[in-house]
């Protein structure tokens, strides 16, 4: 059973215990590049979430498009802002969450070399909305009660998940570059946690995540010059960890590592073999005030020095506001505590 510190730190900490996180962008609008850490550990029932973050994006590929065709005579450099909603509820007597983000920003591709042909276009406005629900098959009961906040250990925890992007952003068919994708796709995935020591108290949090996740795409009838070609693609997997650790009450850190194998793609009469790709990053989190979050992230793709090897950098950070009627029932128990 997890020790209880009994200073205020405990209380403030305790109700956001799995929810410092860099949100949805590096795990939906980019595919699961950079999934988030400490997502999906659990929080009290009916916290509600307000994210807002930032990213650059630097690479040889649309970071707004999962299927990730590389264009390797190009660089693409994105600036992208995000907001979105989140709520903690319970099903069937399960820990459940539903979230949704809207990316806006721009983003520009340019050519490298002097080729014939050089690529040079620009996109702005919004992308598509994404949305994402997850509910605990495997772990701890919810949090319906202050108590069980207090109580929470995580354990071996594990979710179904199932995300889907609806192709509502600004596209236009024959653009080198799109904020939108024109089409569907989703994840299936199975989120893990393993509790690392048997303490699960502010400065003593350790846990290892592991998500494995099948993308599925549908396939985009405007796709190429004049829009005259179906992008389609096959199935996709991808394979997620984080090593997360306490450095102390209030500032926690992530190492964390994605693995992606592209499905085939098709794009009218040429067809080309998915690649695989892998990316290395890590995380830092703390709690600014009592109802805000800050992360910083980096993440930068490993053995990409082949032209047609996917490569992206991206620079990160988010602002997550939050409340609740029991989180702030919380705040108050800290507050009598000092």
């Amino acid at each position: 059973m997890t020790t209880l510190h009994s200073h205020p730190g405990t209380y403030r900490n305790v109700a956001l215990s799995g929810v410092l996180f860099t949100f949805l962008f590096v795990s939906a609008t980019t595919s699961a590049v950079s999934l988030p850490p400490r997502f999906y550990q659990k929080t009290l029932v009916g916290t509600n979430f307000v994210p807002i973050l930032g990213l650059n994006i630097d690479g040889n590929v649309n970071p707004l498009d999962p299927s990730y065709l590389v264009n390797e005579d190009a660089n693409v450099d994105a600036n992208i802002a995000m907001a979105g909603y989140s709520r903690n509820f319970s099903l069937f007597g399960r820990t459940s969450q539903l979230a949704y983000l809207q990316p806006m920003g721009d983003m520009s591709v340019r050519s490298t070399s002097g080729a014939e042909n050089p690529i040079d276009g620009s996109a702005n406005g919004f992308g598509d909305p994404f949305f994402e629900f997850t509910i605990n098959l495997l772990g701890p009961e919810p949090q319906l009660t202050l108590p069980d906040a207090l109580r929470y250990n995580p354990g071996f925890s594990m979710d179904l998940l199932v995300d889907l992007s609806v192709p509502l952003g600004e596209y236009n068919k024959g653009e080198a570059i799109n904020m939108g994708t024109n089409r569907f796709w989703g994840r299936i995935g199975l989120p893990m946690i393993y509790q690392i020591g048997d303490v699960w108290a502010p400065g003593h949090r350790t846990s290892l995540e592991i998500l494995p996740a099948v993308i599925l795409y549908g396939d985009n009838d405007d796709y190429g010059p004049g829009g005259n070609f179906t992008q389609s693609t096959d199935p996709g997997y991808s394979v997620a960890a984080h090593l997360t650790h306490d450095l102390n009450d209030d500032i926690w850190v992530s190492l964390d590592y994605t693995y992606i194998q592209l499905g085939d793609s098709e794009v009218g009469p040429v067809k080309t073999d998915g690649a695989d790709f892998s990316s290395l990053g890590a995380t830092i989190g703390t709690q600014i005030t009592r109802n805000m979050m800050l992360t910083l992230g980096y993440q930068t793709t490993l053995d990409d020095d082949a032209p047609r090897d996917v490569q992206m950098s991206t620079f990160s950070f988010s602002l997550i506001f939050f409340w609740g009627s029991l989180t702030d029932g919380l705040h108050r128990i800290g507050s009598d505590g000092e």
